[in-house]
């Protein structure tokens, strides 16, 4: 790195917003996870065996929940073309993650 090279510093109103809008991309994808799980869950079918019939069902709910927060994240003052490949993994691993969770819960649950 060239020492000559003089990185401007961020003003503390734009690390602020930076940091809410982490929050937001951490909340919302945890948010749609859960409920991806829930209707995961319920529109799968009933558990038989510890087995829910249309369980491959439940990757199409979470490819769309994962999808959908492409419009929800302007309405929240987050512009999507700012998001890169790196913020979008996240958003996926983040959903993917709360959706496991939730829908293993739920199946467990009711065994």
């Amino acid at each position: 790195m060239n020492p000559n090279i003089k990185i401007p510093e961020k003003s503390e109103e734009e690390r602020k917003k930076e940091h809410i809008n982490g929050i937001k991309k951490t909340i919302i994808p945890g948010v749609f996870g859960v409920v991806g799980g829930f209707i995961s869950f319920y529109l799968a079918g009933d558990v038989v065996g510890g087995v829910q019939p249309r369980a491959g069902f439940g990757l199409v709910i979470l490819v769309f929940t994962i999808f959908v927060q492409r419009f929800v994240f302007p309405l929240v003052s987050i512009p999507v073309v700012e998001l890169g490949t790196k913020d979008w993994l996240y958003i996926g691993f983040m959903t993917l993650t709360f959706w496991f969770v939730s829908w293993t819960f739920l199946l467990n649950a009711s065994i």
